[in-house]
């Protein structure tokens, strides 16, 4: 076998051995992906929580919307009063990030508190929210549960 037939040879063979890496890896998502889904569902479903796949709430990610009274003839005298009370919240450790929609259609806060009535009583005493100018979806975070699926040992 010349050297540049062999060098052809090899490069084919880590081109096979990567892409079976893949396939295997897209096959472990696959496998997954039916139950991680029925378990980040099954909460918002009224169904029973996935057993092994449950997992504490960690974080709140907080999605602000202005409503339709939101005009910015209406928030523009109010946003000195929001900011000053969102930077309240950021310096009591409750707010993590903040962050405008690319949209200006609202903010996004990552929030370190676990209780969702918490979160929207805390950013319901915003000038905002007082106003009706913006509301909240709630939505609870935690670990990646089916993770779990990699720590068992295989068997034998």
């Amino acid at each position: 076998m010349s050297p540049r037939t062999l060098g052809k040879f090899t490069i084919g063979v880590a081109y096979l051995t990567k892409l079976a890496s893949l396939g295997v890896f897209v096959a472990a998502l696959a496998a997954m992906s039916p139950i991680a889904a029925l378990a980040q569902s099954a909460p918002q479903a009224g169904l029973p929580p996935v057993p092994g796949l449950d997992v504490p709430t960690t974080k709140l990610l907080a999605i602000g919307s202005f409503t339709a009274k939101g005009t910015p003839d209406k928030w523009k005298p109010l946003l000195p009063s929001e900011v000053r009370d969102t930077v309240r919240l950021y310096l009591a450790g409750k707010i993590d990030q903040w962050y405008l929609k690319q949209d200006q259609s609202g903010v996004v806060f990552m929030m370190n508190v676990t209780d969702p009535k918490e979160a929207l009583e805390l950013l319901g005493k915003f000038p905002f929210g007082k106003a009706g100018l913006m509301e909240f979806q709630i939505i609870p975070l935690g670990p990646i549960g089916p993770l779990r699926v990699l720590l068992s040992e295989p068997s034998k």
